[in-house]
């Protein structure tokens, strides 16, 4: 008959733990949509649906002013939890802190609000970890050539905190080097300033040895320029410029595939979404979480780049 009983408990809480997963609703606040942020969005929305979570979406387009609006709503909506990727932190921390008079917990991803006084935790791209995997590579490939070396490097936006660590991580990865000329080419993650920048940086220094695309999105950008000025060598061929970039996106692939590119970085965009949603349950749980956590991104070449498709999310 106890054990019976004890049956019967077990199955009334799980049910019971069924129905109020069954209940919980996350809100998703996104900044603008692209590539790698539809990735990270679609981890989300898969652990979610694994854990039996509602998702309700909404995206700024990159209007910092319409996030702080749409927060308002997901708060009006009394959803049980907030994701955010903020435009920009500032005019969204009045919202935010509405969310926490309302009781409901804040966790932001992709780029992280140090300065919050509601966020409860972060997750996101180890930015420096991944540009220090470029800079190894850059410093291994050029260790033989003598006299100055010069790098053009695609910094990413300087307000956002990815693009900052990107290049302190590279910079970190190419310090074994000497004689380093490094020429810095701001892009704000914009291509076209990535193309005319680097046609200035290659006019100015006919002799660059290796680049790095903060975003190998701009990759593209560089081959383009390289063709122009029929510098265009695969890895391999006598003459070839060192090409690295992070991200993991299929411009990435596509030219690690053809020895355009030496490697790029591939961010663990999956696994950066599952864990938000993670994060977001065991707050919910009650459960003490790290305020800060970063997923590792991958090297990869053109030795391994093909093998390792299912693990690149551009590639898929």
């Amino acid at each position: 008959m106890k054990k019976l009983l004890g049956a019967i408990a077990t199955i009334a809480i799980t049910a019971a733990t069924s129905a109020f997963a069954d209940d919980i609703k996350i809100g998703l606040s996104v900044d603008q949509l692209f590539e790698s942020r539809v990735a990270v969005n679609d981890g989300i929305k898969a652990e979610a649906s694994d854990r039996g979570y509602e998702v309700v979406e909404v995206v700024a387009d990159g209007d910092a002013q319409q996030q702080n609006a749409q927060i308002q709503s997901l708060i009006t909506q009394k959803v049980d939890a907030i994701l955010v990727c903020a435009v920009d932190q500032n005019t969204i921390e009045r919202a935010l802190m509405a969310a926490k008079k309302a009781g409901i917990p804040v966790v932001a991803y992709d780029r992280d609000l140090p300065d919050s006084r509601v966020v409860q935790a972060f997750v996101g791209p180890d930015s420096t970890f991944d540009g220090r995997l470029a800079g190894e590579y850059t410093a291994q490939a050029l260790a033989d050539v003598e006299g100055e070396k010069v790098i053009v490097e695609l910094i990413g936006a300087l307000n956002d905190q990815n693009g900052i660590d990107r290049s302190k991580g590279f910079r970190e990865g190419i310090a074994s080097l000497d004689n380093v000329r490094l020429v810095e080419v701001p892009t704000d993650w914009d291509s076209a300033r990535a193309l005319s920048g680097t046609q200035n940086a290659f006019q100015a220094n006919p002799d660059v040895h290796a680049v790095f695309a903060a975003t190998d999105t701009h990759i593209p950008a560089v081959e383009t320029v390289l063709t122009d000025a029929g510098k265009l060598n695969m890895v391999g061929e006598e003459g070839h410029v060192v090409i690295t970039g992070v991200n993991g996106s299929n411009d990435g692939y596509q030219a690690v595939l053809k020895g355009v590119a030496d490697g790029f970085v591939v961010m663990g965009t999956e696994a950066t979404g599952r864990k938000a949603v993670e994060l977001v349950a065991d707050i919910l749980d009650g459960k003490d979480v790290e305020r800060v956590n970063v997923i590792p991104g991958a090297f990869y070449t053109g030795e391994n780049a093909e093998a390792n498709k299912d693990k690149i999310w551009g590639a898929k």
